[in-house]
């Protein structure tokens, strides 16, 4: 009987491996030097530091490491208890994000609560794809029933 063969995962190679393996032993030395440490605990603060001091702008950064921040998300986090706006599923203390329904920087208020509303990591990166292709203009007026609405048609 001929074993189970497929291509190795690494985008562009082509050689033929087991179909227990993911990636040729080549790639998978890269991939174990990149990817295994970034689900250790010290690694993933390392990657926040790295995303906060370089990526998000300094007005936010400075925002989300508020007291006052940290206030309100924690009562958000009480008030929906853990569930998700979106979904209406419970969610875990490592795949939640408070989430700004009208983004931060378009509101008066960005530390009022009936416009935060918990997302898991996974939503918020959709919901994040879509805000960054509509004008301010439309995201002003969206409210947390269009963002269901609008993710669930949409829904990979």
């Amino acid at each position: 009987m001929m074993p189970l063969v497929h291509f190795c995962n690494w985008r562009g190679c082509q050689r033929i491996i087991p179909k227990d393996k993911r990636f040729c032993d080549e790639h998978q030395s890269i991939h174990d030097k990149q990817w295994s440490p970034r689900y250790t605990k010290q690694s993933k603060r390392n990657t926040d530091k790295i995303y906060n001091h370089f990526r998000r702008d300094q007005e936010a950064n400075a925002f989300y490491h508020s007291k006052a921040w940290t206030e309100v998300r924690d009562y958000v986090k009480q008030r929906d208890k853990m569930i998700s706006g979106l979904s209406h599923r419970m969610l875990n203390d490592h795949d939640y994000i408070v989430d700004h329904i009208v983004p931060r920087r378009l509101v008066k208020d960005p530390l009022d609560a009936h416009n935060l509303w918990l997302l898991s990591r996974r939503e918020h990166n959709r919901k994040t794809k879509y805000e960054e292709a509509l004008p301010d203009s439309v995201l002003k007026k969206l409210t947390a029933d269009d963002w269901r609405h609008k993710l669930s048609i949409n829904r990979k």
